[in-house]
């Protein structure tokens, strides 16, 4: 190669190229004429259409509000601008060196060079450090380094080793430092720092202090190098005179972790039990005085089942880079517990040791409040779709009787034959009160919804109650035969007869539906002894055992083809539990059903 390559233009294209940033050469109007892309982002990369375009117009306004100051700045005065901006994007934020040079008298040239690794390493660095001074801070841990040639001491932060926190670095000799250690630690530290080269190695020694105080100082060295011929130590030292000084409130500690009412065990890598606390030991059947450091945590909790489930558990720990947060849904049946939520941690003891800490907190209260807002939300999915098929069927029901009225109203008015606008006025008349039931069965349930059901209790017979049911229903062969069983035993109870006669009316009704002309229904109570049971029996179609939960449940119809609005048994439901008592169903798909209710003999008044 010739000599003086760099200047030569064979060489200029090839060196531009391989050192060079991005270029844009832009004119008056901020339009770019020409450019090399070297960067890759969303914004400016060899995918944008970059000649030809404003450069301003590429750029969020905030950073080219910026850059066109510079730019007329450059224009004006034919200073270079050397400035970082950033470039907020929609992934994330890049930082851009733009250096900015007068090219001509109608050019700029401009240098694009993308400083985000730095910026952002610049960032933590900076957070790391602020955050390394505040745990200082907090913690009274300051950093030395010791010069093994000049004997000298290189103190920073806060560990008040010389009764003053340096925030600024301050240098000491050895011999000023032992001047303030205690007399009997000052041979030890001497030691430390010039004959035990062992790098990690801890010493603990006292201080006394200016105003005669003892300060407990833990000093520990992490590195021994050379640095100009010069032999140096660092370290870092923690005031521990609040540990020292106040055992009476660690042992508090201990014991409110001891008694804590979650769950605390400790163990090492190996599984090897080393603590457990009262309700570790409460729920694992261990006793307050049995040694558990001999024992494997496999072994004696059931957290775990075997050896190789607990090394699984350690490895997944290990890649959360020591903290673990999970649920465990181990049940502990003596103590009523069902699932629990776990926080495990690896921190090193005294002895540099990694021990695995376990926080196991019991939350069956929130699993049982969660799985019963499952099954209401499941229970509000049910109740709409059950309402939607309410109104589809509705529209049909209210539609059927008002044609027929609508209908036959017309046709009578023009028969003048008595016997069949007689015929048509019992078709009216049907009609009617089929619609008027549908009516009466939906301002029913929006008034019990809306808790305005009045109920007036008094002493009633029960055997009247039956009595007059007997006079209500009369024979018919179209329909099964009724009987009703009614003790020669007298009963008299505090409740609404109506509502009861409505009750026993709407599943008489019901159940007339559903049996066939040649079967019979059979109506009666029994007398238990603070309660009567009433009972309406049939021998019809029965109900399939996976629907007899749903019958009672508004708008609810077996098959959705039968008449009715299917509120009728919902109606049911809700007099009886607002008397206090309760209605079932024993049925056999086949072979007909019993329904029955349950009132107490005294019910007090509510309305």
């Amino acid at each position: 190669m010739e000599e003086r390559a760099l200047h030569s233009l064979k060489y200029l294209e090839k060196i531009l190229d391989l050192t060079s940033d991005t270029l844009f050469l832009i004119d008056q109007n901020n339009v770019c004429v020409d450019a090399i892309v070297k960067t890759d982002n969303p914004i400016i990369n060899p995918r944008t259409e970059l000649i030809g375009s404003n450069m301003l117009d590429l750029l969020p306004l905030s950073t080219a509000q910026l850059m066109e100051h510079e730019f007329n700045k450059c224009r004006q005065t034919g200073d270079t601008s050397n400035l970082n901006y950033d470039l907020p994007t929609t992934d994330q934020t890049y930082f851009f060196k733009f250096i900015i040079h007068k090219f001509d008298q109608e050019h700029l040239l401009c240098q694009y060079r993308d400083i985000t690794q730095r910026s952002n390493m610049k960032h933590r660095l900076k957070s790391a450090l602020k955050a390394q001074l505040e745990v200082g801070k907090v913690a009274m841990i300051g950093h030395w380094r010791f010069d093994c040639q000049d004997q000298e001491f290189l103190h920073t932060g806060y560990s008040n080793l010389l009764g003053i926190n340096l925030l600024d670095a301050k240098i000491t000799s050895l011999n000023e430092l032992l001047a303030s250690i205690h007399p009997d630690d000052r041979e030890k530290m001497r030691k430390f720092v010039n004959i035990d080269s062992t790098e990690f190695k801890t010493l603990e020694y006292r201080m006394v202090l200016p105003d005669q105080s003892i300060a407990y100082i833990r000093a520990t060295k992490y590195a021994r190098y050379l640095e100009n011929d010069h032999t140096v130590m660092d370290g870092f030292s923690q005031n521990v005179s609040d540990f020292m000084k106040n055992r009476n409130e660690l042992e508090m500690v201990l014991a409110v972790v001891h008694n804590a009412p979650y769950s605390i065990f400790a163990c090492h890598m190996d599984g090897q039990l080393a603590f457990a606390n009262k309700a570790c030991r409460q729920q694992n059947a261990l006793t307050e005085q049995e040694q558990i450091d001999h024992f494997k945590v496999y072994e004696r909790l059931k957290n775990f089942s075997s050896k190789e489930e607990w090394e699984a558990f350690l490895q997944k720990l290990k890649e959360a880079e020591g903290y673990l947060q999970y649920r465990c849904d181990i049940p502990y049946p003596l103590m009523d517990i069902i699932g629990s939520e776990c926080s495990s941690l690896i921190i090193k003891n005294g002895n540099g040791e990694d021990i695995v800490w376990t926080i196991q907190r019991d939350i069956s209260d929130q699993i049982r409040y969660e799985e019963q807002l499952l099954r209401s939300k499941q229970t509000a999915e049910e109740s709409e779709k059950l309402k939607s098929a309410f109104i589809s069927n509705m529209n049909h029901e209210i539609r059927t009787p008002l044609s027929a009225i609508m209908g036959f109203g017309n046709i009578i008015a023009e028969t003048p034959d008595p016997e069949l606008r007689k015929e048509y006025g019992q078709i009216l008349t049907t009609n009617s009160s089929q619609l008027l039931r549908l009516v009466s069965d939906v301002l029913e349930m929006s008034q019990m919804e809306a808790g305005k059901v009045r109920f007036e209790s008094a002493p009633v017979s029960v055997k009247g109650i039956f009595n007059e049911l007997s006079l209500s229903f009369l024979p018919s062969e179209d329909l099964p035969d009724l009987f009703f069983d009614i003790p020669e035993q007298e009963v008299v109870a505090y409740l609404d007869r109506g509502r009861v006669m409505q009750v026993l009316v709407n599943l008489i009704n019901n159940s007339r539906k559903f049996t066939p002309s040649k079967g019979s229904i059979h109506v009666g109570y029994v007398l238990h002894k603070d309660t009567v049971e009433f009972y309406v029996k049939d021998n019809g179609i029965g109900i399939a055992k996976e629907l007899q939960e749903s019958i009672f449940n508004r708008f609810f119809k077996v098959n959705e083809s039968d008449k009715g609005s299917g509120l009728g048994l919902s109606i049911c439901k809700g007099i009886v539990e607002q008397m206090h008592g309760t209605i079932w169903v024993e049925s056999e798909e086949g072979e007909g059903s019993t329904f029955k209710f349950m009132l107490p003999l005294d019910i007090p008044t509510s309305s």
